[in-house]
């Protein structure tokens, strides 16, 4: 998973440039996650599934109750952690979505500014020099 670069002093890494490299990271971490427990939803049924056979097989077999019911535990346990990767699946959906929407409106805020700036030629105050205290 991708790491944020930490705010430096002053603001010195939070600016128009590191902000939108930094909302761009979130989002990709945020899809990487989904990715990753989606594949782990996938695998977790597929181990519930097999548990529910292999329970339905021993059931057929005469295996002692107890091993039988062990067994089908095993698949309602598998199924569980379905069920929570769903849930982690959403989450991860929403933050993917939220932190493409700040990256947007970031962009749609600041974007003119920072051309404007970029594209002139005169040296710019710093941030907080027009501050009144």
């Amino acid at each position: 998973m991708a790491q944020t670069l930490p705010a430096g002093q002053g603001g010195a890494a939070n600016g128009y440039t590191a902000l939108v490299v930094k909302f761009t990271a979130l989002q990709k971490a945020a899809n990487g996650l989904l990715d990753e427990v989606e594949f782990l939803a996938q695998r977790m049924r597929r181990n519930a599934d097999a548990a529910t056979t292999v329970a339905d097989l021993s059931a057929a077999a005469h295996v002692d109750p107890a091993h039988v019911a062990a067994i089908a535990d095993v698949g309602n346990a598998f199924a569980q952690a379905v069920g929570g990767c769903k849930r982690l699946m959403s989450a991860a959906d929403t933050m993917h979505t939220a932190a493409g929407h700040l990256r947007h409106e970031h962009q749609a805020e600041y974007g003119a500014i920072h051309a404007a700036v970029t594209a002139s030629r005169a040296r710019q105050a710093k941030p907080g020099f027009y501050r009144q205290t």
